[in-house]
């Protein structure tokens, strides 16, 4: 085993970089991990902290304005108010305001206190004066507190203490005779918000069930203008909320980066880590230049100068792959020089060889043309000229004429437009013969009639299309030549006709004989497949598709260049 890596650079180097990794993934992803575990676990406590202690402030707060709501209520007079019973009004009022005041000196929030009896009528006020809002102008049957524009001012609220009044003299708690109201000032839980964060990058919110923003405060190095909404979404941010009196929601969210005291104590093994990854590495970059790329640069210059010197050998000496590389290339440069010569005779023979067989076949394929159409069209030109004098006689010949011009034409490559031109000639004879039964369109861009094609491809699809499709279909029919490029460098060949179709085994056979062209299913077929493979090699896929009583689609799809010009 020790021979092996020995004589192994990468092996070696395998081994040692093998080593690196495991070391350096397996310190810093546990040391990661466990770091950010920490502060995530420390930065959710501080939040539940922070909610349960603004929680319980606010619970404490709400359990002194309910004793001071039953201080104040227990006077006889005050349910005097309530039944509207009262004598010496101004004497009871006055008495009502020495108590309010003794409240508000313990509680200077309040700003404004009133008492309604069960019908909403305000019977008696101490403190600002005040009115509740439409929407809070209702009576409770049970202690309530929340916020709302009690002046009509849309940028400022109040909160609002609401505690029921029951006649006492007919039992306790047994018959609701009014309600008690304390208006407290807007900055009622500012503070409480305040001292619970201290110096925490955090911020905290309340809200109430009507989306009203009752507090906010921002502290540490959190911003003040960011929202609570963007710090819920900030993956920074432990987020935690609860809800409180009457809906009002408190939500706090506490920064994991900025609060992360004691987690510096784990950093350190990531910190050696990474030294101990960056020492390994430049011991790796030491043994991998020694080793391996000297011995690459004295390869890399002895291959520049050996067309020079052609008889210089490397002869390192050496054991491993480094050295076997070295005996094989002075192995092969003893061999080149003998067989240079040989290949470059064999590729030239093998060359002609093909270009020969090549050419013989183009020219077996030109010559397999079906002459059954020359033999009808001369036979219509006959019948033509028996039956009518007229000058279409004249031009079922020319075309005729220029068919047979291209038919000689020497080059096998031609271009879209010279086929799509011969293709003309052909269906103006066709359309005479048939009386303009058949119809033969063309459609094809001007760029695409510029890309070179193999000559005699479309007739013979056309000739199948009208001769098996349309012929013995008695209404008119047309046969679809389309030729359109692509962004893939294909030109797309389609011939569709509308007439009788073919059903699944005529189908079957088609495709077969375009899969296999030497299965005998005729010239055509065969002598299209042949072409394309022989000019296109694999690089072409054809496509049929046909139904009874429909037609005929047949999909040729070739490169847009040819894979080898035929000089001839």
């Amino acid at each position: 085993m020790l021979k092996h890596i020995r004589n192994s650079i990468l092996l070696q180097l395998s081994l040692m970089v093998l080593l690196i990794v495991l070391v350096a993934l397996g310190m810093i992803s546990v040391s990661q991990n466990y770091i950010r575990q920490i502060e995530r676990n420390n930065a959710e406590t501080i939040a539940e902290s922070f909610r349960k202690q603004a929680d319980d402030a606010l619970g404490s707060y709400l359990e002194a304005l309910r004793y001071h709501a039953v201080y104040l209520c227990r006077y006889p007079f005050v349910q005097d108010f309530c039944l509207g019973r009262i004598d010496n009004r101004a004497v009871r009022e006055a008495q009502l305001s020495s108590i309010y005041s003794q409240i508000v000196v313990q509680e200077p929030e309040i700003i404004g206190a009133a008492f309604y009896n069960t019908d909403m009528q305000q019977v008696v006020r101490m403190g600002k004066e005040f009115a509740l809002p439409a929407k809070q102008n209702y009576l409770r049957t049970e202690q309530d507190l929340d916020a709302d524009q009690v002046f009509g001012n849309l940028n400022d609220y109040n909160y609002a203490f609401y505690y029921p009044v029951f006649d006492n003299s007919i039992g306790i708690g047994t018959k609701q005779i009014g309600m008690c109201v304390f208006l407290l000032d807007h900055w009622l839980f500012e503070g409480v918000v305040r001292n619970i964060l201290g110096e925490t990058s955090a911020a905290i919110l309340l809200s109430d069930s009507h989306d009203l923003n009752l507090s906010y405060h921002a502290a540490g190095n959190t911003p003040d203008f960011v929202t609570m909404d963007v710090l819920k979404q900030n993956p920074d941010y432990v987020y935690k909320e609860g809800t409180w009196q009457n809906g009002i929601r408190i939500a706090v969210a506490v920064s994991i980066s900025e609060n992360t005291e004691g987690s510096s104590i784990v950093r350190k093994p990531l910190f050696f880590s990474i030294g101990l990854t960056l020492v390994l590495l430049g011991l790796l970059l030491g043994f991998f230049y020694y080793q391996l790329v000297r011995p690459i640069h004295s390869i890399t210059r002895f291959i520049r100068r050996a067309g020079r010197h052609p008889d210089d050998r490397l002869n390192l000496g050496r054991s491993d792959d480094i050295g076997a590389v070295a005996n094989s290339l002075d192995r092969m440069l003893d061999e080149n020089q003998r067989m240079i010569e040989e290949i470059k005779h064999d590729k030239i023979r093998l060359y002609e060889t093909q270009l020969a067989r090549e050419k013989m076949e183009i020219l077996a394929y030109r010559n397999q043309i079906n002459p059954h159409f020359l033999y009808n069209t001369l036979s219509c030109i006959r019948d033509m000229a028996l039956i009518h004098d007229e000058d279409s006689i004249a031009d079922i010949a020319m075309a005729l004429s220029d068919i047979f011009r291209y038919a000689v034409k020497g080059s096998n490559i031609v271009t879209v437009g010279d086929e799509l031109a011969y293709l003309e000639k052909y269906a103006k004879i066709i359309e005479y013969r048939f009386m303009g039964k058949i119809r033969i369109r063309e459609e094809a861009k001007p760029e695409v009639k510029e890309y070179p094609i193999i000559r005699f491809i479309l007739q013979p699809l056309v000739e199948n299309s009208v001769f098996h499709g349309l012929e013995g279909k008695l209404e008119p029919g047309t046969v679809d030549v389309i030729i359109q490029a692509d962004n893939d460098r294909h030109l797309e060949i389609r011939v569709k006709d509308d007439g009788c179709g073919m059903d699944e085994a005529q189908l079957a056979a088609l495709r077969r004989a375009f899969d296999d062209p030497d299965s005998g299913t005729g010239i055509g077929i065969s002598n299209i497949v042949n072409r394309l493979r022989l000019f296109y090699g694999d690089d072409f896929d054809v496509h049929i598709d046909s139904h009874p009583g429909v037609g005929t689609d047949i999909r040729i799809r070739i490169p847009d260049h040819i894979r080898e010009e035929d000089a001839s």
